[in-house]
């Protein structure tokens, strides 16, 4: 049997060799949303908690100025409910799409929870397998994820089957399914061998987890926390107090991470790679405990975002090393994880990744 991971170069390979170039300049705006999962609106829709923010976000937000919309695949939750279902339920959200559409800003990527889509009828949505730009002679690859992996390949319906005849009657949520945390860290790493082998920005969705620069949240706060001590001793006596003081809420949210029930947590790199090439991207989920992530590319950066809720979390509110934004006339608010040049990225990616 051929090995999972000479399917998934062969696989990745084939996707973006056949996905059409797109250019890409420092004009466009462009947010990645992916795995909405909408339902039916019921107990085990995962959708129904970031609803509102959500909707208010593309609404008052990104449509106005401008951005592009890209759907990163698992938009609807066809595993477990009946697209007509949640036509109805969700025809708000629906609407908002249209918009979008209508004004040529609307990119739908297919996911493993909505591959029915390609061969379903009574819809009228176009999608699309992946998209690829352009960006000054660099290539920069947008799909969902789950092509890294055999079984979503070649079984999605048996595992459709056992979502919806299994996982439903026992309310196990989408949210608990993608952090298992071995078939996360699998698809992470075939991801990153593919984009850091070919020198290939890549963006992806599908683990519900964010990445930037190919680090999680974990691996972000230890080579923080190791630049920090390496700028303590040169640093004034000011500097070194809000320095300690940053530190000790690193160290406080790594031991965090560390103590919740997630052996993937613990592995202390994700790729074990000794140079990390900053190749993968992951713009996480829109149905996350605390609020939504998403990726934003314009004027040549690109940039991990969180949209929160300060009725569930005012962790951002209360720290001085972050600059939120509120949405006016709503408790929703928007705060830069991590931004970088896309020039420099490429730059890296160029002289890490060769030979």
């Amino acid at each position: 049997m051929r090995p999972k991971s000479s399917f998934s170069e062969r696989n990745l390979h084939s996707l973006f060799s056949r996905t059409p170039v797109t250019p890409l300049d420092d004009s466009r705006k462009i947010v990645i949303f992916s795995d909405l999962h909408l339902g039916n609106g019921g107990q085990t829709d995962d959708f129904v908690t970031n609803a509102d923010i959500f909707q208010r976000v593309l609404s008052r937000y990104y449509l106005p100025r401008g951005h592009t919309l890209i759907l990163n695949g698992d938009i609807e939750e066809l595993q477990r409910f009946r697209l007509r279902d949640i036509l109805n339920r969700w025809e708000s959200v629906y609407r908002l799409f249209d918009q979008y559409r209508d004004e040529g800003r609307l990119h739908r990527l297919i996911g493993n929870h909505d591959m029915d889509l390609v061969r379903r009828a009574g819809h009228d949505f176009r999608v699309i397998d992946a998209l690829r730009y352009d960006y000054k002679g660099h290539p920069l690859f947008v799909f969902h994820g789950h092509q890294t992996m055999v079984k979503f390949e070649r079984y999605n319906g048996l595992v459709g089957f056992g979502l919806r005849y299994f996982a439903n009657p026992l309310r196990i949520t989408n949210y608990s399914v993608a952090h298992d945390s071995g078939k996360r860290f699998r698809t992470e790493r075939r991801a990153y061998e593919f984009a850091s082998a070919h020198g290939v920005l890549t963006i992806m969705g599908h683990t519900h987890r964010p990445l930037f620069e190919s680090m999680s949240k974990m691996d972000s706060l230890k080579f923080e926390i190791e630049r920090l001590c390496r700028k303590y001793p040169g640093a004034s006596a000011n500097e070194q107090r809000s320095i300690e003081q940053t530190i000790h809420r690193h160290k406080l949210e790594l031991t965090r991470i560390m103590e919740r029930n997630d052996a993937g947590a613990k592995v202390a790199s994700l790729y074990n790679a000794d140079l990390l090439i900053p190749c993968t991207f992951n713009s996480g989920t829109v149905i996350g405990r605390r609020g939504m992530t998403c990726i934003e590319i314009q004027d040549g950066r690109i940039a991990l975002v969180h949209w929160f809720d300060e009725a569930r979390s005012t962790k951002y509110l209360e720290r001085t090393d972050y600059k939120t934004e509120a949405l006016p006339g709503t408790r929703y608010h928007r705060v830069v994880i991590k931004s970088e040049s896309l020039s420099y990225i490429f730059a890296r990616i160029k002289l890490l990744a060769g030979p």
